[in-house]
C-alpha cells in the first residue's frame, strides 16, 4: 500500500439539496475545508455520510467527487457496506474504478450475520476480492450483530485486511481488539467518547464526525498524542465531549450529524439539508451551534 491510513479520518458528511440529491460542488468545498483543517484521510459513504439512504449511482458520484477534490493530498476510504456479499463486491468494483485508496465495510445489515461461519465467509470473500486494503467497520447498533472474535481469529492474517474501525462504544471491546489484533491490524476508534482513551492506549487513529465542522480540534488531539503530550491531548478530547453535549438536542439517532451540518451551513460551506426522516434543530439550538463556531474560530485559528 502506497499511503498509510492513520490519524484523523473524517467520515465526511454529504451535502444534499432539499430534494435529497447530493450537492457535489458543496461536497468538494467540504473536502477542501477538512483537508485544510488537518485531517489525515477521508472516509466517503460512511454512516455520517447517510450512505444507506442513497442509490448506488449517487454513492458513486459522491465517492468520485471526493477523490477528485482530494487530488491525492490525503487517502480516500470508500464505504462499501451493504446488505449482502454480492452488493458489497459490486460496491468494491465501483470504489476501485473511482480511485479509492481503501475500502471499509460493516457486516451485512438488515439480515444480521449472527453466524460465525457467515462472518468468516463474508470477510474472507470481500478481502480476497480486491487488492485494496480492507477495513472492517464494527458498528453493531446498525447491523444487528457484533464482529465476532472467533471470526476475527480465523481471518485477521489475510494479506489485504488492514484494520478495524470500532464504533461499538464499548471500552472493553476496544481493549480486546487492541490486545488480540493490534500487532497486525490497525485499530481505529469511531466513538468520539473514547477518543482520549483510544489514543492513550495505542489506536492508530480516530474516525470522528466532529472533524467535519471542527477539524482542527481533532487534528490537535492527534498531534498532541504523537508528542505524548497527554495533558494537551486530553484537553482537546474533553472539548470534543463538551461540544457533543449538543448531540442530545433530540432523541434522533442521527442528531450529531444534523447539528454538524447546521454548523457548516453557518460557516458558509454547505447547506444543512438532511435525508428524511430527521429532527431539525430549534432556533435555540442553532444559537448554541453559533457559540461553538465562535469558540472554534477564536481558539483554533
Amino acid at each position: 500500500m502506497e499511503k498509510t491510513i492513520e490519524g484523523i479520518i473524517v467520515p465526511i458528511l454529504t451535502p444534499i439539496t432539499e430534494e435529497e440529491t447530493p450537492c457535489l460542488l458543496q461536497l468538494k468545498e467540504l473536502t477542501n475545508y477538512v483537508i485544510a483543517g488537518g485531517v489525515n484521510a477521508i472516509f466517503a459513504n460512511g454512516t455520517t455520510g447517510e450512505f444507506a439512504r442513497f442509490s448506488k449511482e449517487e454513492r458513486g458520484e459522491i465517492l468520485c467527487s471526493i477523490v477528485e477534490a482530494a487530488r491525492g493530498r490525503v487517502p480516500v476510504l470508500a464505504g462499501v457496506s451493504d446488505c449482502g456479499t454480492k452488493k458489497v463486491l459490486a460496491n468494491i468494483r465501483r470504489a476501485e474504478e473511482a480511485g479509492a485508496d481503501a475500502v471499509a465495510t460493516t457486516l451485512p445489515y438488515y439480515f444480521p450475520t449472527t453466524s460465525v461461519k457467515e462472518q468468516i465467509d463474508f470477510i474472507r470473500e470481500v478481502t480476497l476480492s480486491t487488492e485494496l486494503p480492507v477495513i472492517l467497520y464494527h458498528i453493531p447498533a446498525t447491523v444487528g450483530s457484533h464482529l465476532s472474535e472467533r471470526a476475527l481469529d480465523e481471518v485477521w492474517e489475510l494479506p489485504n485486511l488492514y484494520g478495524i474501525k470500532d464504533s461499538s462504544g464499548d471500552k472493553d471491546c476496544l481493549d480486546r481488539l487492541l490486545e488480540r489484533y493490534g500487532e497486525r491490524l490497525r485499530i481505529f476508534v469511531g466513538d468520539e467518547k473514547l477518543s482520549y482513551y483510544g489514543l492513550r492506549h495505542g489506536v492508530k487513529g480516530l474516525v470522528p464526525s466532529l472533524a467535519n465542522p471542527f477539524p482542527k480540534v481533532l487534528a490537535a488531539a492527534w498531534k498532541a498524542a504523537g508528542k505524548k503530550d497527554w495533558e494537551e491531548c486530553k484537553a482537546h478530547c474533553e472539548l470534543v465531549n463538551t461540544m457533543n453535549e449538543l448531540n442530545s438536542f433530540s432523541d434522533s439517532w442521527m442528531s450529531p450529524n444534523i447539528w454538524r451540518k447546521e454548523a457548516l451551513k453557518q460557516m458558509g460551506i454547505m447547506e444543512a439539508a438532511f435525508t428524511r426522516p430527521y429532527t431539525p434543530l430549534s432556533e435555540e439550538d442553532k444559537r448554541k451551534v453559533s457559540g461553538w463556531i465562535s469558540y472554534y474560530k477564536e481558539y483554533y485559528a
